[in-house]
């Protein structure tokens, strides 16, 4: 029963249509391989989870450079409005309510349910709209400030060229749970909680390196914006942990960038 779990985790590994069609089988060769050995057990489901990796690595080079850039930019924008909708119910927990915060986290949860649900097109045209309607991208605009949307209009224009190719899922907006969740914890009055949502995911898109570099560029993206927008507004005591993070931001955009090359290089090869 051990062996059989053990299996079906690192079954895991592999795609959902490959675990449909073939997991019955790896499964039943793993357990006859490994029914009276231990080591046989860890080396054999070792090789069971770098297979799954090959595999999704090999699916997501079919996708194309193209592709994957413009999915990069369109998660970018979805981290975007998740911290964009954080920050505003943290601003309202330490100021107060007042209407005009009301009205624009009202507006960036519809936002985010359109994306979450797969309406990306319409979402990134309500996140433009937003944009325009509530920061400074008027005659007198700083370049500090401007610098500062440069990468979420962008990444917004991708989404409305180029959503991602996936299913409409009512079920994706379980997501916004744990978004109310963190935007309910006590915050710093000046940067809030985003560098450590940020982070948090970072970890996630470093750990899908090895198969996938799109949540690493689209939270690279975002570290660019966060970092423009806070880093001269930190206390002292933080500057630190943002030069930190920073470097890893950059290191991380690095390896992302090289992992799309080598999977370009692989897939036209």
């Amino acid at each position: 029963m051990i062996r059989e779990r053990i299996g079906q985790a690192a079954l895991r590994a592999y795609p959902p249509a490959v675990r449909q069609a073939r997991g019955l089988e790896m499964l039943g060769m793993l357990l006859d391989t490994v029914e009276r050995s231990r080591v046989a057990l860890v080396r054999e489901s070792g090789s069971l989870v770098l297979g799954g990796l090959r595999e999704r690595r090999a699916i997501t080079a079919r996708a194309g450079t193209r592709r994957l850039v413009a999915d990069s930019c369109c998660q970018a924008v979805m981290i975007f409005l998740m911290l964009w909708l954080i920050r505003g119910l943290n601003r309202q927990g330490i100021a107060g309510a007042s209407r005009q915060l009301l009205v624009q986290d009202v507006v960036a949860v519809a936002i985010l349910a359109c994306a979450l649900v797969g309406y990306e097109r319409i979402a990134a045209i309500g996140g433009l709209a937003a944009l325009i309607a509530y920061d400074p991208l008027g005659p007198h605009t700083q370049l500090l400030g401007l610098a500062q949307v440069l990468v979420p209009i962008a990444c917004l224009l991708v989404m409305v060229r180029a959503p991602q190719r996936r299913p409409r899922d009512p079920r994706q907006l379980l997501w916004l749970m744990p978004v109310f969740v963190v935007a309910a914890l006590p915050a710093d009055a000046q940067v809030g909680l985003l560098p450590e949502v940020l982070a948090v995911m970072s970890v996630g898109g470093l750990l899908r390196l090895l198969h996938d570099p799109r949540l690493a560029i689209a939270c690279s993206l975002v570290w660019i914006t966060v970092l423009s927008a806070y880093a001269g507004r930190s206390a002292p005591a933080r500057l630190g942990l943002l030069d930190l993070a920073a470097v890893a931001a950059g290191l991380m955009l690095t390896v992302a960038a090289r992992r799309l090359w080598i999977m370009r290089h692989n897939a036209t090869a």
